[in-house]
């Protein structure tokens, strides 16, 4: 317990001493910080608060429909924070040079991993902790809620609820990481993801919001009594269920019974904790020894991609040869990379086999308005996503080797332009994909395939030159690894922006959609240029921002090494 406690004092003065160093870049990061978290903050407070009194209010949801959505949206947000960890801890764990510094002195493999751990969670958690605190105080503030009420639903819920997630994330890892040399990485990439979005499906076929709504308003006006025998017999094993459940007897006035599942939630995630710990000191050591079988591609597998080789002839000006074979290779040789590639594709195509058989048959307006929107604003989400973990590292990876290119006789311009077209491409395809397979059951509405795939281009231009130029400019070449560099404070505020223009996104369309909505269910008057108008703007907006974000890349590469 010393040495822990020794450790993870000195981790918090560099982390200080570091943040406070005075830069440029650091006043623009620290600065900027403040503005987007701030800013986003307020209006995740905002949504929460007016989304709350519009369900009870206006659409006369009921308290118990109301608790028991938030129930369904806190089981995706637990299995994304699941996944999401599991993918952040395998740099933290298995790719870290700290790692592998504390393993060769004399402390204890538990301590290692629990000093990692906590910088794990810590560390990827931030901003889903702000989220948190700001949508609970939006809660809270419509039905008046006492300052107790804040304390014991983020303490005593919402972050065990994240820390059980966490938990079961690295116990997984431990897991896959000790059997993947045996079975092999994909089979058991694979595994993981049957099981993920196996428990999705069953959740939802199971729980059947659609039918839960119409056995609910059967006894309207009466919504907000308890209808627990709507729900599937495994939901109160759930940890979102029990977040729910105590919401839901904290606004029916029963403070006792919310306090019972807050406390349970706190025991549960104590246990997770100490069963991680147990765990962690039978694998972690071994599990660690296996990754070390994962460096790199076989030579098998690098005989498929002769075509790459540096000493064969190209049809591009010899720099630009040189560019993209550099980053293919250098993609290909990093192990953490093209394992989360291969998850990110793979998940990818389950969302586009899933949205492909959605239906639109609603007809009230302003329902079909917010469910297209939802499926176009996801559809940009991930490509942001993506272009996060990929785009965004994309200097930084270089290294301290970095100096050598610029030495070189290349154009520095030449190298971001490659780089620019190189993470264009792909994630262009990705996005028209998503825009044309998600309209794949919604073909009676001809104009909306062309505007969501002007839409798709028009984002991914913008949120693939954005993360690109701030992984320029915010760069760090002693961090080798791109998933930590990804997961930054720097690359969390690239990604707030992001979502900042995502809302964008969402206000220029919302009135136009649910005028074209209107008039396609309910007929009346309706100018087909309004929607066209609203297309025109987002790409005026979108194309101002990529070009200046382009330029400002192309001066950022102009610095000194």
């Amino acid at each position: 317990m010393p040495v822990l406690l020794h450790i993870v004092f000195f981790k918090i003065r560099i982390f200080f001493k570091l943040s406070a160093e005075l830069s440029a870049k650091n006043l623009v990061k620290h600065l900027g910080s403040l503005i987007v978290f701030g800013g986003f903050a307020v209006g995740a407070f905002l949504f929460a608060r007016v989304l709350t009194e519009y369900l009870l209010v206006k659409a006369h949801l009921g308290l118990f429909l109301l608790h028991r959505f938030l129930s369904m949206l806190m089981f995706v947000f637990f299995l994304s924070v699941n996944v999401g960890n599991i993918i952040v801890s395998y740099a933290t764990f298995y790719r870290s040079r700290e790692t592998e510094f504390f393993l060769t002195k004399p402390v204890s493999h538990t301590t290692v991993f629990i000093i990692k751990f906590l910088d794990n969670f810590f560390y990827s958690s931030t901003v889903l902790f702000i989220v948190v605190v700001a949508v609970v105080l939006g809660y809270g503030s419509y039905f008046s809620m006492p300052a107790l009420f804040y304390v014991r639903a983020i303490v005593l819920q919402f972050i065990p609820f994240m820390l059980i997630a966490g938990c079961l994330a690295v116990t997984t890892l431990m897991f896959l990481m000790r059997i993947a040399p045996r079975f092999g990485i994909w089979k058991v990439i694979g595994v993981l993801l049957v099981f993920t979005l196996g428990a999705l499906f069953l959740y939802f076929r199971s729980t059947n919001p659609i039918q839960m709504v119409d056995s609910v308003m059967q006894h309207y006006p009466r919504v907000d009594q308890y209808f627990a025998g709507l729900d599937p017999s495994f939901a109160r094993f759930l940890p979102n269920q029990w977040i729910a459940e105590s919401l839901y007897w904290t606004a029916r006035g029963e403070h006792g019974l919310a306090l019972q599942f807050a406390i349970f939630t706190t025991l549960i995630s104590a246990a997770a904790f100490l069963g991680m710990v147990l765990t962690a000191e039978r694998l972690f050591y071994g599990s660690w020894l296996s990754s070390l079988a994962l460096q790199r591609p076989s030579r098998e597998s690098r005989s498929m991609f002769e075509a790459f080789s540096l000493t064969r002839p190209s049809s591009f000006d010899p720099q630009t040869s040189v560019i993209l074979r550099k980053e293919f290779w250098q993609f290909i040789r990093e192990p953490s990379q093209w394992i989360h590639f291969g998850v990110i594709v793979l998940l990818v195509l389950t969302f586009v086999g899933s949205i492909s058989s959605l239906k639109f048959e609603t007809p009230l307006p302003f329902y079909l308005t917010a469910s297209y929107l939802t499926l176009l604003l996801f559809n940009v989400f991930l490509v942001s996503s993506v272009a996060l973990r990929f785009v965004f590292p994309m200097i930084s990876v270089e290294g301290q080797s970095f100096w050598s290119m610029l030495s070189a006789p290349i154009s520095r311009a030449k190298i971001y332009l490659v780089k620019l077209a190189i993470a264009l491409v792909p994630l262009g395809g990705i996005g028209v994909l998503l825009a044309v397979l998600s309209h794949w059951s919604i073909q009676h509405y001809k104009e909306l395939p062309w505007f969501a795939s002007a839409v798709m281009i028009c984002s991914t231009m913008t949120l693939v030159s954005l993360n690109l130029t701030a992984g320029a400019y915010f760069s760090d070449f002693r961090e080798k690894n791109p998933i930590k560099v990804a997961s930054s404070q720097s690359a969390t505020l690239t990604f707030l922006i992001s979502i900042l223009y995502m809302t964008v996104m969402v206000a220029i369309f919302f009135v136009p959609f649910n005028m074209y909505f209107f008039h396609a269910l309910k007929g009346g008057e309706y100018n087909p240029q309004t929607l066209w108008f609203a297309l025109g703007s987002f790409v005026f907006i979108s194309a101002a921002i990529s070009v200046l974000a382009v330029s400002l890349g192309l001066r950022t590469m102009k610095r000194d090494f």
